[in-house]
């Protein structure tokens, strides 16, 4: 994803600095081994995009970490470095000092490392390699050391997603759901955290909109029950985990927006929300599992357009009173809904 974009549209990065590097110098985002559509892990323990050479053969080259300026004048350098001073070296994934969260806008910035003890990514490998857990999930006896991927590592993608090596006609996501759908009786829900720097909501709205289905109901937001969490939960959990938890409840409060497509397909965000939803809000999580093992819609409908324009401001007004009432109550977020 293109950081700059991304920290100017959350006010890192003033307009003017914002206007001169993408106007006028020539940004580029860095490429990403997720778009390269082949990358393997050398023998340092590096993750290669295998970049397409002369000739048509793959070429592992190193990923560029800071982006492209094709105008290396003064101005356009210093607007550059300020870019990276202002956001955590471009909201950086490998920097050892960055300081805000790469995978979740607000939450306090830690390494995603596995083997540094102490670390939510080391104790979640170490709770999955645990002999008990690898045998609930089916893979005691597994070749594969987890996490990896080990030095000699190498990935080919097969569909058209993230990938920009992909042949024309390869199915994408899009075509995927378009199938997938229409076949299922139940619900599906694809969503995305709001505060999510790695995969802005952005373009998996979009994404879902290239699929093509009817909209049947339109963006409404959702409620969750922000209940209690136990003394004892607080006093252990991670600072990465559960950023709103806390010993004190406070009823239904908002937890995104949805849309509904045609044939169950719906897109949802959680608010507040970066890149692992159970992680940073686990009870919107819940709330949104449950929606799908329910097959249960997120929140009342809403009048057509017509309807909603024909409204008078006094009848609108009690509309709206009564729909967030609604919303926020006993049939969509739990028994114990909206505080009074």
């Amino acid at each position: 994803m293109d950081m700059l974009w991304y920290a100017h549209k959350h006010g890192l990065v003033p307009e003017a600095e914002y206007h001169l590097l993408t106007a006028s110098c020539g940004y580029e985002p860095p490429p990403s081994h997720l778009t390269a559509g082949q990358w393997r892990v050398a023998a340092d323990g590096r993750l290669e995009a295998q970049l397409p050479a002369a000739g048509g053969e793959a070429a592992s080259r190193p990923l560029l970490p800071l982006g492209g300026l094709p105008n290396k004048s003064a101005a356009c350098t210093a607007a550059h470095r300020k870019y990276l001073l202002a956001a955590s070296r471009g909201i950086s994934q490998s920097w050892d000092k960055q300081y805000i969260n790469e995978l979740s806008l607000y939450a306090p910035a830690g390494p995603y490392r596995f083997d540094l003890p102490g670390t939510w990514n080391y104790r979640t490998a170490a709770y999955l390699n645990s002999q008990p857990v690898r045998k609930a999930l089916h893979v005691a006896g597994a070749p594969s050391a987890w996490p990896g991927p080990a030095p000699g590592w190498n990935y080919s993608s097969s569909y058209a997603a993230c990938n920009d090596r992909a042949p024309p006609g390869t199915d994408s996501m899009v075509d995927f759901y378009r199938r997938l759908a229409p076949a299922l009786p139940g619900r599906i829900v694809v969503f995305n955290g709001d505060t999510d720097p790695c995969v802005s909501y952005e373009g998996t709205r979009d994404a879902l909109l290239r699929v093509g289905f009817k909209e049947v109901q339109p963006t409404r937001p959702w409620f969750y029950n922000m209940t209690a969490a136990p003394p004892e939960l607080l006093a252990r959990k991670d600072v990465l985990f559960g950023g709103l938890l806390a010993s004190a409840g406070a009823g239904a409060q908002f937890g995104g927006q949805v849309t509904d497509y045609e044939h169950g397909l719906s897109f949802a965000t959680v608010h507040g929300s970066g890149h692992m939803v159970p992680t940073f809000r686990p009870r919107a999580a819940l709330t949104l599992l449950r929606h799908v093992v329910e097959n249960s819609t997120f929140a009342p409908p809403v009048p057509s357009d017509a309807a909603l324009a024909a409204m008078g401001g006094p009848e609108f007004d009690g509309f709206l009173d009564k729909w967030v009432a609604a919303a926020a109550g006993p049939d969509y977020v739990g028994k114990r809904g909206r505080r009074r």
